[in-house]
């Protein structure tokens, strides 16, 4: 043995370990396929570029489909449909209800050059069906048997204005666009609803939270308008909104009656009797018609000023129709 390959005294000689195969092979591939990992980062970035851009892709189409559903909750109005027609007809049509009241409301709408707003509105499939006549901020409604006059005293008046606007067709706004097609002058679009907790779907039709409503507009090309909606739930129809413009003038026959009679009698309402804030109201009808007053606010009606003689249902139908009335109205106490 050569003497400076000789291990010198005391040190420790490494000994032989074997050759680690599996160890070699990992090494040997990591220098020889670098192009492993490139694939590997690429393939990441690629699939983080790939759903970046799914994800605002259907950003963008809810943005457009919710832009395209405010346009139409914009051109469906009271006002926009009146806009350029001299009158319009709304249907609406329940089906299917909960309660078993399935039911149909027909209001005819007109305005005037001054811009006092008309309607008849017609109810049919309720126990007590009626026909109401709103004409300025007066309200007769006629339940075959009577005309009762309803004077629009205090916030009565915008209560019901804000009924008849949500009778004009709008979308929730949560829709889905799923087809749209076009005609001449007609659009037909195919939306989808899921039901949510506590909508009217779960409330009027009992349907459980997830149920799909699918709603079918007709609408026109040029303003938006919708002219119907054909909902369904389980492939069965639950509800059918229409609106026609520019039909006959519809004038009904207990209205027209009133308008030949003599329009003498007057009835004065004190409102808020005794206060601050005390106002009157003057109210002119025909002699010979019955009315009801409305709930409104814990307010009561008198017949005397110092309101103690309260003024009920009875005595309203059993009063003298040819003398002039004074009534006054406070908050219960």
């Amino acid at each position: 043995m050569d003497e400076n390959t000789s291990p010198r005294s005391g040190e420790k000689t490494k000994r032989y370990q074997g050759y680690d195969v599996n160890r070699v092979m990992a090494r040997n591939s990591r220098h020889k396929k670098p192009w492993f990992w490139k694939v590997l980062g690429l393939s990441l970035i690629l699939t983080f570029l790939i759903i970046g851009i799914t994800c605002a892709v259907a950003l963008r189409r809810r943005k457009q489909q919710t832009n395209y559903l405010s346009k139409i909750n914009e051109s469906n109005t009271l006002d926009t449909i009146l806009e350029d027609h001299s009158n319009a007809t709304v249907t609406l049509s329940y089906t299917g209800l909960k309660d078993g009241n399935d039911h149909t409301t027909i209001r005819f709408l007109k305005k005037s050059k001054k811009g006092t707003l008309f309607s008849y509105l017609k109810t049919e499939g309720f126990e007590q069906d009626y026909k109401e006549v709103f004409s300025g901020e007066k309200l007769y409604r006629f339940d075959g048997n009577f005309t009762y006059f309803y004077g629009l005293v205090g916030d009565d008046f915008d209560q019901l204005m804000t009924e008849i606007q949500e009778e004009v067709f709008q979308v929730d706004g949560s829709e889905s666009v799923k087809d749209q097609t076009e005609s001449s002058n007609l659009m037909k679009a195919v939306l989808e609803y899921e039901v949510q907790a506590g909508d009217p779907y779960t409330k009027l039709y009992g349907f459980q939270t997830g149920t799909v409503i699918q709603k079918v507009l007709t609408i026109e090309k040029d303003t938006l308008i919708v002219t119907s909606d054909v909902e369904t739930a389980n492939d069965e129809e639950i509800y059918h909104y229409t609106v026609t413009f520019d039909g006959d003038n519809k004038n009904p026959k207990f209205y027209r009656a009133l308008k030949e009679m003599d329009t003498s009698r007057k009835c004065t309402v004190t409102y808020d009797a005794g206060e601050d804030n005390e106002e009157k109201y003057e109210f002119t009808f025909p002699q010979d018609i019955y009315f009801t007053l409305l709930d409104h606010d814990d307010y009561k009606v008198y017949m005397d000023e110092n309101c103690t003689i309260e003024f009920t249902n009875t005595q309203m139908q059993l009063q003298n129709p040819e003398s002039d009335m004074d009534l006054y109205m406070k908050k219960g106490e």
